[in-house]
């Protein structure tokens, strides 16, 4: 009895202090072990789902290599032991064989078993020894989950910082997008993820829209043609309302974790987590901490995009929707640098709304003002995805046409010049209801008719002048105005 109690005190004393890793643990409390009951090879065993999966196997003081599954059937002696309803589970052939539960000391939690073998030898395990092995192995189950405990708090505390940090650099990023790859390529490597992808609320269509998805790989790819309706019954929907999971949300609910980005109890997007690829448990630590750090999320996204609304706002004219004459003129000096170094053509337009003062004097301003913003989303509709149009000032509107020569330009003004003349203006008070307009429009291009942006500009001016003098409600190049009034070019 005094020896036992030396042996525990000993291994009690070896083990009671702090592991960095269960391999460390593992590697000082099974050789104590296998000494205090003189067995020549130790298996440590780990219970999961429904089976005891070899962990380490120590051999005369050497580790082996060796995989071993032990599946657990249900009554059998095995299951017993690990149920608490036998302490030790012992055996003579081949050879002396002994299992004792690896469990703390008056917990309930069973961890697996340590198996003791006396290889080549049928001397069985004493009842002494059995004791012994059954303390030792709770000394070892505590040990365990104190080691297992301090290593989840310390990949936790990394994970903060480390996420911490993701959240510094995010809040500094100059564009939704550029901060939300960051912080999603930070979350998979960070948890070991396999994907994450981030949806948010387009609250006047209420539709949650992709926003991008990061791999295992931290490669990048956009979601933007995803929009899901939140009012239909979509999985991701029913997360946004609030409602119960589906049968396909509770079958993958240990490697599928939906996170609702919120402000101020309001929800503005969705973050999805998942490990479908391989199939390992997102642990509900993660979750929580993935949780909380979802609302810095969801902040730092409301704060970018309130600060991209304002920044659209100083760029953008608030009647027509088109880019204010500062922005154009930033535009143009970078598109002008391309040209110069061999690009493509370039041309500039410049429209002015026919007799739009009458329009003012005659039905008042707010009619202008409808006008303006009519011309303004005709514009956009109709131009190409790469022309920038801008409010000049009052009702004169500029274009630039990158990839288009002169006559390119004439036509595609003209095509706009259609469908301008088309576009109706209701004024219920008037008896005719309804107003339309038409515009004069002059074209210059780069190289022949200018070099800097302020001759093309004064050479599209004035080719807008030509037609103005020649009855309005058309288009005209700078050249063709030469053509027909040589004196343009010395005015």
């Amino acid at each position: 009895m005094k020896s036992r109690l030396e042996t525990l005190y000993r291994y009690h004393t070896r083990l009671n202090r702090v592991f960095l890793t269960e391999d460390a643990l593992l590697d000082a409390g099974v050789r104590l072990a296998s000494r205090a009951v003189r067995a020549e090879r130790v298996g440590v065993f780990l219970a999961a789902e429904g089976e005891l999966q070899l962990r380490y196997a120590l051999n005369r003081d050497l580790w082996l290599e060796m995989d071993e599954v032990v599946h657990l059937k249900d009554s059998s002696a095995l299951s017993r032991l690990l149920e608490g309803r036998r302490t030790t589970l012992s055996a003579t052939a081949p050879h002396a064989v002994l299992y004792v539960p690896l469990s703390p000391s008056g917990g309930d939690e069973v961890l697996g078993a340590l198996r003791f073998e006396r290889p080549g030898s049928r001397r069985c395990f004493s009842g002494a020894e059995r004791t012994t092995a059954r303390l030792l192995a709770a000394e070892l189950a505590q040990n365990l989950v104190r080691t297992r405990s301090g290593s989840a708090r310390r990949r936790q505390l990394k994970r903060l910082e480390a996420l911490t940090d993701l959240s510094a650099v995010f809040a500094s990023s100059l564009r939704v997008e550029d901060g939300v790859k960051l912080i999603l390529q930070g979350i998979v490597r960070h948890f070991s993820l396999d994907r994450a992808r981030l949806y948010l609320l387009e609250r006047e269509r209420q539709v949650l829209r992709g926003e991008v998805s990061v791999d295992l790989r931290g490669r990048a790819a956009s979601l933007r043609g995803e929009e899901i309706p939140l009012t239909g019954d979509h999985r991701f929907a029913r997360v946004m309302r609030g409602d119960g999971p589906d049968p396909l949300m509770k079958r993958y609910e240990e490697r599928v974790v939906y996170l609702p980005l919120s402000v101020q109890g309001q929800n503005i997007g969705l973050l999805v987590v998942d490990n479908l690829l391989s199939q390992q448990t997102i642990y509900g630590e993660d979750i929580g901490l993935l949780r909380s750090f979802a609302g810095q999320i969801g902040l730092a996204v409301d704060n970018q995009r309130l600060f991209e609304e304002v920044q659209s706002l100083s760029l953008y004219d608030h009647l027509t929707g088109l880019a204010v004459r500062r922005y154009f003129n930033q535009r143009f000096q970078e598109e002008l640098y391309r040209v110069e170094r061999g690009g493509p053509p370039l041309s500039v337009v410049m429209i002015d709304v026919d007799h739009f003062k009458g329009i003012n004097d005659t039905f008042g301003h707010q009619v202008g003002d409808l006008a303006l913003k009519e011309l303004g989303a005709l514009i956009q509709k109709r131009l190409r995805k790469i022309d920038f149009p801008a409010r000049f000032g009052g009702d004169e509107i500029v274009i630039l046409l990158p990839q288009a020569s002169a006559e390119d330009a004439a036509n595609i003004m003209g095509r706009l010049l259609v469908d301008l003349r088309e576009l109706r203006i209701p004024v219920p008070f008037s008896s005719a209801k309804e107003i339309g307009m038409t515009a004069s429009i002059g074209v210059a291009a780069y190289p022949e008719d200018g070099r800097r942006a302020e001759d093309l500009l004064h050479r599209a001016d004035e080719a807008l002048y030509w037609v103005k003098t020649r009855g309005r409600d058309g288009v005209c190049t700078y050249q063709q105005a030469l053509l027909e009034r040589p004196s343009a070019a010395d005015r």
